[in-house]
């Protein structure tokens, strides 16, 4: 089935997250980092606030705080200066220029701006990168596999485009921004016990799960280093999770002839058991014990917790990645959708057996008329209320819940988690309708 993009003049209640929000995310994966968006203030405000209360971690960004009279006059003028900053008071390792919708709107040729600071600081130990994300195009899934895209351009104008014999046992792990910061830690564990060297690009296992020891640095203070992520070129593989990773994935292919393989997702049995038969087969190793002991766990959580799912039917929001991720594990528990609501329009979604519609939340809050369970961002819960529906917060931001940052959605454990989270919601929903029932008998 192909998808329905429901057409209104305005967007009601947004599913949608901006994309230089996405390129923040990316960047908080690399070690040393500062992301610059070249834009309004509030710009910057919007995706600093949204981040830190996801995360609840600070968030290094800075901005261009560009007003009316810059834009008109000499918005590059705003950026030399913001560069200049940055570079002399923190030194960072990778600087990464993320335009917005003001910037590419006005016409402000930054990319020629950015190109003559390279030229005249002679920068060799810093990586700065551009990336081209207007707020009208996409969502945070985009935004953050094109900031990735941009970094691995940048990596490879840097380094030797001919690195020589690639590293037959060194993996590149390019995570999708649907994965958690548990997620990203579960997948290299995994792809580590077959014996690999695994390097992630961005790394936000461990970027955003708490340094408090440190102290307060106006960098990011996690993720992989530039050192590291520079050896990418010489990988013998790359691994992308989730469709939206394929570009940059395909970046390195076309430079320096590393094959790669998409995983669309990595949630449910039959994901799941895709991922680990291609790293058995590709490793010649046998699949350690512990993951077939999680594969037995799984079944057994499926088994018990099918009567709480039987006849359930549900209504799920999220960024087309994460769309299809939870979707894979519902559907092998038998969940019938009343809709499936992405952000944009993808290919991924358009070569999908399923009817997607591309809107907002109060589009799902029109398809969702007798769902039990309502998965979303934080933003749907007041949707999700007025439907009687279970609500399940997953996707970005979740703000009203302790650790949603680093819970466990990929492999065995963590489709275990997520069955047994949303089987709990609905038992809950069942409870709280019985007691109401006898208070109004």
């Amino acid at each position: 089935m192909t998808t329905r993009k429901i057409v209104k003049p305005l967007s009601c209640n947004p599913l949608k997250i901006s994309q230089p929000l996405g390129g923040v995310l990316a960047m908080q994966g690399i070690y040393r980092s500062m992301p610059i968006i070249h834009g309004a203030q509030g710009c910057t405000s919007f995706a600093k606030t949204l981040l830190t209360r996801h995360y609840r971690e600070p968030i290094a960004v800075q901005t261009t705080a560009l007003q009316e009279m810059d834009v008109i006059f000499d918005a590059d003028r705003n950026l030399e200066e913001a560069l200049e900053t940055v570079l002399s008071k923190h030194r960072p390792d990778v600087i990464g220029v993320l335009s917005t919708a003001l910037t590419e709107a006005s016409g402000t040729d930054y990319l020629a701006k950015v190109k003559k600071f390279k030229r005249d600081h002679s920068l060799r130990d810093t990586l700065v990168v551009t990336s081209s994300l207007p707020d009208f195009r996409g969502s945070l899934e985009s935004g953050y596999s094109l900031m990735v895209e941009s970094i691995i351009d940048g990596l490879l104008e840097q380094t030797e485009r001919r690195p020589g014999k690639l590293i037959k046992d060194q993996i590149n792990l390019l995570p999708g921004s649907h994965l958690t910061a548990g997620d990203v830690m579960e997948l290299k564990e995994i792809i580590g016990s077959f014996g690999f060297e695994v390097i992630t690009l961005p790394d936000l296992s461990t970027s955003l799960s708490g340094h408090l020891l440190t102290g307060f640095s106006p960098l990011t203070r996690g993720g992989v280093p530039l050192d590291s992520a520079r050896q990418m070129i010489r990988s013998g593989l790359t691994i992308a999770i989730g469709s939206s990773m394929e570009r940059p994935a395909r970046r390195l292919k076309n430079a320096v002839g590393i094959p790669y393989r998409v995983f669309p997702c990595v949630s449910g049995l039959a994901s799941s058991d895709e991922f680990f038969y291609f790293l058995q087969e590709l490793s010649r190793e046998s699949i350690p014990v512990r993951y077939r002991w999680q594969r037995e766990s799984l079944l057994d959580c499926m088994l018990d917790a099918q009567f709480n799912y039987a006849g359930v039917s549900a209504i799920v929001a999220l960024e087309p990645d994460h769309l299809l991720s939870a979707a894979s594990w519902m559907e092998e528990m038998g969940v019938e959708f009343k809709g499936l609501v992405a952000s944009y329009e993808t290919p991924l979604l358009q070569n999908l057996d399923r009817e997607i519609w591309i809107g907002d939340l109060d589009d799902a809050e029109q398809l969702a008329e007798g769902a039990d369970l309502w998965i979303s961002n934080s933003h749907g819960k007041s949707g999700a209320k007025r439907c009687g529906a279970a609500f399940m917060a997953m996707g970005f931001p979740v703000l009203d819940e302790l650790g949603a940052y680093t819970s466990l959605t990929a492999g065995y454990r963590g489709t275990m988690e997520l069955i047994n989270k949303a089987g709990n919601r609905l038992i809950q929903r069942e409870e709280n309708a019985h007691e109401s029932s006898v208070c109004h008998g």
